[in-house]
Order: structure tokens, then sequence, then C-alpha cells
């Protein structure tokens, strides 16, 4: 049985290896179509999709009335998409470039992000903070979009028809490559158990990487192809969906009371310390470097002993 289920987790993995493919390819055709960057492109389809397990997270757990559940998920996917996604993406592409306006979007996604933690400082994020947050995400998305560049005034029909194609293989590789990563943990859950391997560790990282392995797959096969633009989207989307979509929405249907304030306040000051130490990286010399990805990834192996520690 070990066999069979390390043989379906290759299996998977190779779906949702083809799954970000699909997307990637898909992305660019529609990008050439409307004339939109890749950063645009991969914030709004591919970085809003990817956060559909926090947002139905968020709302499972709210239901539920425990929903602060869906506040630690947040921070700690947030917190692996500054440091394990990007890290490893700018390890592989040796640096990632920022333009101007870019790395605007940046600073902005990272002080958008932070804006939960700012709310949760009272103890709870109330009904009216989850109405702040979705009008925040609103307001980024005006924002991004007013940066786009304008879309061709003669299109003929035969593109018409490309593009909507286009839309359909976007929508399968998306299915293709959340659903695999859903069956991916799934299977090393009861790989685990099979193996009696510690549920504490084990639990701890596939709860860090669960929810943001499409991110993951998506992030490193476009960076794999030279579109690290996609890759920046892509994290940066999810991280401005997790803090403010999935959030927002958790908190109006039950707010979101901090039980244990010391262990937030100390992921809120990791996510913090991220944040400030990845803006000096992008404001250097405009871009994220090998070495600085390295510590990238140093900063995520940090955050997982930590949990570890705190778990025990």
């Amino acid at each position: 049985m070990t066999f069979f289920y390390i043989f379906l987790i290759f299996v998977s993995s190779f779906v949702l290896v083809k799954g970000a493919d699909l997307v990637i390819k898909a992305l660019r055709r529609i990008g050439k179509f409307f004339h939109w960057s890749q950063f645009l492109l991969s914030f709004i389809f591919v970085g809003v999709a990817t956060s559909l397990p926090e947002i139905f997270v968020g709302l499972n757990s709210s239901l539920h009335k425990i929903p602060v559940l869906s506040l630690g998920n947040v921070i700690g996917a947030n917190i692996i998409n500054l440091t394990l996604i990007l890290g490893l993406c700018a390890i592989i592409a040796s640096k990632i470039k920022f333009e101007k306006v870019i790395r605007s979007q940046t600073i902005f996604s990272l002080l958008v992000s932070f804006c939960p933690i700012l709310l949760a400082l009272d103890g709870k994020i109330s009904r009216t903070d989850g109405l702040l947050l979705l009008l925040l995400f609103v307001i980024y998305l005006v924002f991004i979009f007013l940066k786009r560049k304008k879309i061709p005034e003669k299109i003929i029909e035969r593109v018409n028809k490309n593009i909507f194609k286009n839309f359909i293989f976007l929508v399968l590789g998306l299915i293709l490559l959340i659903g695999s990563a859903k069956i991916i943990i799934k299977l090393a859950q009861e790989l685990a158990v099979n193996l009696k391997l510690s549920l504490i560790l084990v639990g701890l990282i596939l709860i860090s990487l669960g929810t943001t392995l499409p991110e993951l797959a998506f992030g490193l096969r476009a960076t794999l192809k030279k579109q690290e633009e996609f890759s920046l989207g892509n994290s940066l989307g999810t991280l401005v969906t997790n803090s403010c979509l999935a959030l927002g929405l958790a908190a109006i249907i039950f707010p979101i009371e901090i039980t244990a304030f010391f262990t937030f306040l100390i992921w809120s000051l990791f996510f913090l310390f991220v944040i400030i130490v990845f803006t000096i990286f992008i404001k250097t010399r405009n871009e994220l470097s090998r070495t600085e990805g390295i510590f990238l990834i140093l900063f995520f192996i940090i955050f997982l002993v930590v949990q570890f520690l705190i778990s025990r």
C-alpha cells in the first residue's frame, strides 16, 4: 500500500506540473491578446484561483465558529509565499528584476497584506474590519487595473475564437493545478500514517505547505520557463487575496477572536520582519538576487523550526 501511495503521489505531481504548464501557456496568449503584463494576469487569474484553499478554510472555519484557524492559515501561507516560493524562484532564475511599476505594486501588496494584523491588534477582527478588508481588496484591484496596458482597437474574429479557447485551457489548467495539489496532500497524510511518522512534524509540514502547493508549483514552472513575472504576480496576488478576501469573508460570517495572542504576536512580528527584509532586497538594486533568495529560504527554515517548537 505504501508503494501504491508513493506511485499515486508521483502521478499527481506529474499532473500538477502539466496543469502549471497549461496555465502558463494560456496566460501568455491571453496577455498578448489584451496587451496585459504577466504580473497583472498572474495576479488576477492565478493569484486569486490558488487562494481558493485559504478562502474555503476561512469560510468553513467561520461557519463552525472557529475563524481564528483562518487567520493562522493566512499568516503561515503569506510567510511561505514571501520566503520559500519567491526564494526558490530567485535561486533558480539567478535574479528576479523589478521594474518601477512592478516595484510600486509589490510594496503596495506587502502593505495591504499586513493590514489584517494591524486590525487584529485589539484582539479581534470584527465584521466592520472584514468589510474594510473587502473594500481594500477592491481598491487594490482598481489600482493594478489602472496600471494595465490598453486593449488593442482592432481585433479580428479569428483571434476572438482563440482567446475563448485559451480561457478554457486556463480554467482546465487551474482545475488540474488545484485538484492535483489537494490529492497530493491527502496521499501524503495517508502515507505518513502508514510509515508511522511523527504526526506533529508531518502535520506541521503539511499545514505549512498544503495550501500553498499550487502557488509553489506554478511559481517554479514559470521561473524555469523564464517567466519570472508570472511567479511574482502569483505570489503577491495570493498575499492580497489571502489577507483581504479570505479573512474579510471569514470575519463577516463570524468575527475572528484572537485566543492565543502571544503566538499571534510572534508570527505577526516574523511576518513584519520578512516584509521589511523583502522590501530592502528589492529596493537596493531593483531585483531579488540569488543570494537574497537563499536568505529567504533560511527565514522559511527558521519559521518551520520555531513553529515546531511552539507546537511541542
